[in-house]
């Protein structure tokens, strides 16, 4: 087969008889990606009044690793661009009252493209089926797995301009302190920008493969990578070229604080923040969204010629928003209620040493939700093609069924959103004891925050769960397929409690010790979806990536020897330069591990997910909880991170049993040092500095978290790697062990 032979090379590792995870080993190394950065900055004082500020950076950075895991991919090619300036006026018309004025700009594109160009790699595989008129842009026929933990074949979307974001902004503070009050006022104006042009990841065909047609009666067990040499996959897809999406949006923000010195052990911070930040709009009037009241597609005014020439005819109405009285240019209305109050208190009812802090305030999400840009109908789209079992009609070299325009299955149906969606908001609280003793600050903390009013989605147009096949149940719209709707009501809470202890460098001594324990509670993140439409609740659960438990301690000492220290603080300069201005830092940090989701792919029990044929179609969805799946710390290995057992697939016709986040995954433990010494040669010398650092310096395994889907042969419950846990959101850098070694001069 062409795709064996282009993408899967032969076995180099064990017995290349036997067919098994990771028999296939070589080190590639990617060649080095520099990246530059500067930045020009400027300061002029005109008078004693006036002042003016400037700066501007300028950076680019290249990321070229090698795609998936297969040798025969090739290299990423990606190019970020940041370019950022900003402005700032300052005038003092009293000592009392002053005024500044800033403007900012930002940019950041990061275009992406594969090592594959598209429709060469189509005219090399023979592929039939896919839209007509496809871009000569970098893509590849995906090739993806179900049921063993063989490498799919894949590579990066192309993507260009890629995530464009272009940002201006204009502030303006007013600063006047008068008897106890500091009261601030100001506004905030930001134009932004949003620009790109993604291939969909199906424009050049995307196939899955199980076990589904060498199964059963006709070969025993069966096996996926058989259905792959028979060349019948279990769902198929594809997608048409992606139109250029160029979005914009504004935003007026107005805030009023007031500092009140009420005593001097008392001080209070009352404020008020107006936000309107108003929904996106599309410059080429590339703008929908499904209406759930008329069953209808809305679009902006004045874009019905726009729609695609291969949209169905009689299939769905397209209306323009005016028909339905929604915003010609947004189709959502803008959330304009948006007043957040803040307030806090700072007490010290004993004197200097000891304060007792609380705060509460409320906080609006920045970025609205958009509707879809430059979607269906302006480009169609298709859901996944089931493959009939007894009739398969896609069998490679074709990708797709062949049919008319839409395909078999039917054409995709836009989001839907609540025109009246209001944008989420967090109140957040906290209560704080500080008391300074011994040179040392401690501090012991409450803080709660939440989410309201979250916009979630869920699939309007599912049916109900039970043993009947998709297409034998009612929906409220048995044409369409799944229909995603956007709208209010999810949310979290999030609860901590911290303990830290700080001592401010005195005698050559820093650190910096603190202990948080956490639970963070929610159904949905923003924008994600239940797996029963009908029951948000079920999806309650911990949060992944909020540790129970996390320690961490920061230190620095000042070697106590050369000029200025303890011992030899008369030495010459000659001594002073070998023993003089020797540093050490570490900095460690331990807490316990992720709450994972486990996950099941198979057939769909519950007959939910869209398929056109009685055959039900591939899902992943979470298995029926049999027992405890942790096991005790002396059973855990890297082999066997917890009980796969301890699953088992959905019963028919119901979801499974388990809840999200019972299974704990590895935690994290990781010190790094840092070896310092500054060169003083004089008072008007420049200055010296030589680093040397280390991530990870005692090389301690902090493992990745283990597989979850419990059909994955061979590798569920099993760690394949290292450092990945948190390491990229916190800063950690659990990863193997590094060096870092670096001169800097001052002056």
């Amino acid at each position: 087969m062409k795709i064996q032979e282009r993408f899967y090379p032969l076995p180099n590792y064990g017995d290349p008889n036997v067919f098994t995870v990771q028999n296939y080993r070589k080190m590639k190394m990617r060649p080095r990606d520099p990246s530059t950065y500067w930045t020009l900055r400027g300061d002029h004082r005109f008078s004693e009044r006036d002042s003016i500020f400037g700066r501007f950076t300028f950076q680019r950075a290249y990321n070229r690793p090698y795609e998936g895991n297969l040798p025969t991919i090739g290299q990423r090619k990606q190019r970020r661009d940041n370019r950022a300036a900003t402005v700032s006026f300052t005038h003092v018309f009293s000592p009392a009252f002053i005024s500044e004025t800033r403007w900012g700009f930002a940019l950041n594109n990061n275009p992406i493209a594969g090592p594959i160009n598209g429709p060469q790699i189509v005219r090399e595989l023979g592929l039939v089926g896919l839209a007509p008129d496809l871009r000569n842009i970098s893509g590849i026929l995906k090739v993806n797995w179900s049921g063993i933990g063989l490498t799919g074949i894949s590579q990066v979307d192309y993507r260009r301009p890629g995530y464009r974001n272009y940002l201006h902004q204009f502030t303006e503070h007013l600063s006047w302190f008068r008897a106890r009050h500091n009261l601030k006022l100001g506004l905030n104006f930001v134009r932004v920008e949003w620009d790109d042009m993604a291939a969909h990841a199906n424009l050049f065909g995307s196939v899955t493969f199980s076990n589904r047609f060498t199964s059963g009666n006709r070969t025993g067990q069966g096996h996926p990578y058989a259905d792959f040499l028979l060349g019948i996959p279990t769902s198929a897809a594809r997608a048409f070229p992606p139109l250029r999406v160029d979005r914009t949006r504004w935003q007026y923000d107005f805030f009023l604080t007031d500092d009140f010195k009420v005593s001097p052990r008392l001080t209070l911070n009352l404020g008020v923040r107006y936000e309107l930040h108003l929904p996106w709009y599309e410059d080429h009037r590339l703008t929908s969204m499904f209406d759930i009241g008329t069953g209808r597609i809305v679009i902006e005014d004045g874009a019905m010629s726009k729609v695609s020439p291969l949209m169905p005819r009689g299939y769905v109405d397209v209306v323009e928003a005016k028909t339905l009285g929604l915003p010609g240019r947004t189709l959502i209305r803008a959330d304009r209620n948006n007043i957040a109050p803040r307030i806090g208190v700072a007490y010290r009812p004993w004197g200097a040493h000891t304060v007792f802090r609380a705060g509460y305030g409320i906080f609006f999400d920045v970025v609205p939700r958009n509707p879809n840009h430059g979607g269906i109908p302006f480009v169609i789209n298709e859901p996944s093609y089931t493959n009939p079992l007894e009739a398969p009609d896609v069998i490679l070299p074709r990708v797709f069924p062949a049919t008319g325009p839409g395909g078999p299955s039917t054409v995709g149906i836009p989001a839907a959103i609540n025109p009246n969606l209001r944008i989420p908001y967090s109140m957040q609280y906290s209560f704080t004891i500080e008391r300074q003793l011994w040179d040392t600050g401690f501090r012991i903390s409450y803080i709660g925050t939440n989410t309201r009013q979250g916009d979630w989605s869920y699939d309007y147009n599912s049916p109900v769960a039970d043993t009947r096949p998709y297409v034998d149940k009612p929906r409220p719209s048995p044409r369409y397929p799944g229909i995603s709707y956007f709208t209010n009501g999810a949310g979290h809470q999030y609860n901590g409690l911290t303990i830290e202890a700080e001592r401010q460098l005195s005698r050559g001594f820093y650190f910096q010790s603190s202990w948080t324990w956490a639970r963070d509670i929610g159904d949905l993140d923003r924008g994600e979806s239940p797996e029963n439409p009908f029951d948000r609740r079920r999806d309650r659960a911990v949060a992944l990536d909020i540790p129970t438990h996390r320690v961490t301690t920061n230190a620095i000492y000042q070697l106590p020897f050369g000029r200025g220290r303890r011992w030899l603080s008369g030495a010459n300069r000659l001594l002073n330069l070998a023993v003089g201005g020797w540093e050490i830092s570490a900095i460690y940090s331990i807490y316990s591990g992720q709450f994972l989701t486990p996950f099941w792919t198979g057939p769909d029990p519950t007959g939910t997910a869209y398929t056109t044929t009685r055959t039900p179609a591939n899902v992943t969805r979470r298995p029926d909880h049999l027992r405890n799946a942790n096991l005790p710390k002396s059973q855990r290995s890297v082999n066997r991170w917890f009980d796969v057992a301890a699953f088992g697939p959905p019963q028919p016709g119901q979801w499974g049993t388990a809840a999200k986040g019972v299974i704990k995954g590895p935690g994290v433990n990781v010190w790094h040092m840092g070896l310092y010494k500054d060169f003083v040669f004089s008072d008007r010398a420049p200055r010296l500095r030589w680093e040397m650092t280390a991530t990870n310096i005692f090389n301690h395994p902090n493992w990745s978290n283990p597989e979850t889907n419990i059909t994955r042969t061979g590798l569920a419950g099993v760690i394949t790697g290292v450092g990945e846990v948190q390491g990229a959101s916190t800063g950690d850098q659990p990863g193997p062990r590094a060096f870092r070694m670096g001169v800097r001069v001052e002056w």
